[in-house]
């Protein structure tokens, strides 16, 4: 409940356009609060002190004025991110002195008609720093610092009766026990402080105060006795107004963006730590990847353009029904990539693989199969829509590389896909085809079963528009198609499989039914292993929260 609005919105306005500045954030999760206002706006973040204040000062020139600082350490290293909206009035920066030194500077500031807006504090080496943000002001203000929350409280109520209003709380621990930092300027209208509550208690208490026209201005969160609570600070309001949580840096400035279009301006934002770097802020790949299986749809990657700049589609992988099982039952599968390969490269896709050996297919979830046929590139594939509820052919789950009997794999592999390649990739499938005996004369074709399979692991001709149950047996997994195997060496037997999601727009989007979206090591070691830990970052499409045998 508290923490004056910590903009961690790191977009630039230049004229009457917004612009945005993005360092990679690695392992923070992120907390913003949106209100309804036009104008100028900027986010500049992750970055060093050095760094930053180049960048304030530079700003201030523009008429851009800093409302919020945030400090967090990375890898041993200080870094500031900082909130800007529009303004041609006085401000100021002070940061990194003890307490006696910023409030000398405060009493000085506020005989130049200057105000604190927003307060910080950390520790480094052992003593505690703090950081202020100024803005012009003729008002009444005050501050109250290092107190209990009995203390603190008290002053608040005290305060109010005397038409100071709260503007910014922070928190701290100092000798194993909590206090409290305030900053207060001048109002009469309404005001609320809710502190030290679980998520779900704060999110009830914001939506209550909506109703009676108090807005959030203000959030705090921290860590007491192993469980996370919040703070926030309300003042009157009837605008528009968001909040946003829990999120990583990918998809808090996904939001910022969204939000920015609907004339809802970042106004305050807080951070805590989150899963391992590597875990996080991998949704947007490093281009773009649309893929079109032939004869049928194209599916995409769940991102939105804006210019150069690549925001996650929030809308295609933030809500997600729980309806899918492992596309087998055989227990000596395993799980490789998912969202990403080993090697770094991006999949957005699932492979599932027995070392050489192939294993039987199942249908994740009940659905009807709407195309079965040769893909160019992924061989033999399998498309089964999903109706959740009332919603028609809301999901898709896509398996590829599969068999369908060796000869007349081979013979699609010859009429199909090397018409359809060039270049190392046309060489590369040639030479696979070759030195597995699938010659491109037909009476030299000896298709090696431990590659291309026995004939009797054929698709049944009836599949096509079948009704399959869950966990229904509907093809072998092989390696066919030049995206299953290319080159010397041995089989690469598996099953590779998108999971899909019809969008708002009509089109499909690729999703990570572990809500993972990251590293093959940021997931669960185990094919059925539990999906509680922090890296789960979006929405489990898996049916009772982790994969499990159909």
């Amino acid at each position: 409940m508290w923490n004056l609005w910590k903009l961690i919105l790191f977009f630039f306005v230049l004229l009457s356009g917004l612009l945005f500045k993005s360092d990679v954030i690695a392992d923070q999760k992120y907390l913003g609060v949106w209100k309804e206002a036009k104008g100028g706006h900027y986010l500049w973040s992750g970055v060093g002190w050095k760094n930053f204040e180049s960048k304030w000062k530079e700003l201030g020139k523009k008429n851009l004025r800093l409302i919020d600082i945030d400090t967090y350490v990375e890898d041993g290293k200080r870094k500031y991110s900082g909130v800007w909206r529009a303004g041609s009035d006085g401000y100021y920066l002070w940061a990194g002195v003890s307490w006696k030194d910023f409030e000398n500077k405060w009493k000085e500031l506020g005989k130049k008609n200057l105000r604190l807006i927003d307060i910080e504090t950390y520790t480094q080496a052992g003593k505690r720093k703090y950081i202020g943000v100024w803005r012009g002001g003729k008002d009444g203000y005050y501050l109250w610092s290092g107190v209990s929350w009995k203390d603190f409280e008290n002053k608040w109520k005290e305060l109010g009766k005397k038409n100071l209003r709260l503007i910014d709380i922070e928190t701290y621990t100092q000798g194993g026990k909590r206090k409290y930092i305030g900053v207060w300027r001048s109002g009469k209208d309404g005001y609320y402080l809710w502190a030290g509550v679980s998520w779900s208690n704060f999110t009830k208490k914001w939506k209550e105060l909506t109703k009676q026209n108090l807005r959030l201005i203000d959030i705090e969160t921290y860590v007491s006795k192993g469980k996370r609570k919040y703070t926030g600070v309300w003042r009157s309001g009837k605008g528009g107004h968001y909040l946003w949580a829990g999120v990583d840096w990918e998809n808090f400035t996904a939001k910022w963006n969204e939000l920015s279009k609907k004339s809802l301006r970042l106004i305050d934002m807080d951070m805590y730590p989150g899963c391992k770097s590597k875990c996080m802020n991998q949704v947007v790949a490093d281009k773009s990847y649309i893929y079109t299986i032939t004869g049928g749809d194209t599916y995409r990657w769940p991102v939105d353009s804006s210019g150069s700049k690549k925001y996650v589609r929030l809308s295609a992988i933030s809500k997600m029904d729980k309806f899918l099982t492992l596309p087998f039952n055989d227990k000596k599968v395993k799980r490789s990539g998912i969202w990403r390969y080993k090697n770094g490269g991006y999949h957005h896709a699932g492979d599932y693989s027995k070392g050489a050996k192939t294993f039987k297919v199942r249908a994740s979830a009940p659905g009807k199969v709407i195309q079965v046929g040769w893909d160019n590139w992924s061989g033999n594939s399998i498309v089964i829509s999903h109706d959740i509820g009332n919603k028609k052919d809301a999901y898709r789950t896509i398996y590829m590389h599969l068999r369908d009997g060796k000869d007349n794999d081979c013979a699609l592999a010859w009429s199909r896909s090397i018409p359809n390649l060039s270049d190392k990739n046309l060489t590369d499938y040639t030479t696979h085809l070759n030195d597995t005996g699938c010659k491109k004369k037909v009476s030299d074709r000896e298709p090696d079963p431990s590659h291309w399979g026995k004939n009797s692991e054929a698709i049944s001709n009836s599949l096509l528009n079948k009704t399959v149950k869950r966990g229904e047996f509907i093809a072998w997994a092989g390696n066919t198609g030049p995206g299953g195997k290319r080159g010397a060496g041995g089989p690469n037997t598996h099953l590779h499989i998108f999971w899909a999601k019809k969008d708002t727009d009509g089109k499909w989007y690729f999703f990570d039914p572990y809500g993972v979206y990251a590293m093959p090591d940021c997931y669960p070691s185990s094919v059925t292993g539990s999906l509680s830990k922090s890296c789960v970052r979006y929405p489990i499409a898996w049916k009772n929260s982790k994969p499990e045998y159909p």
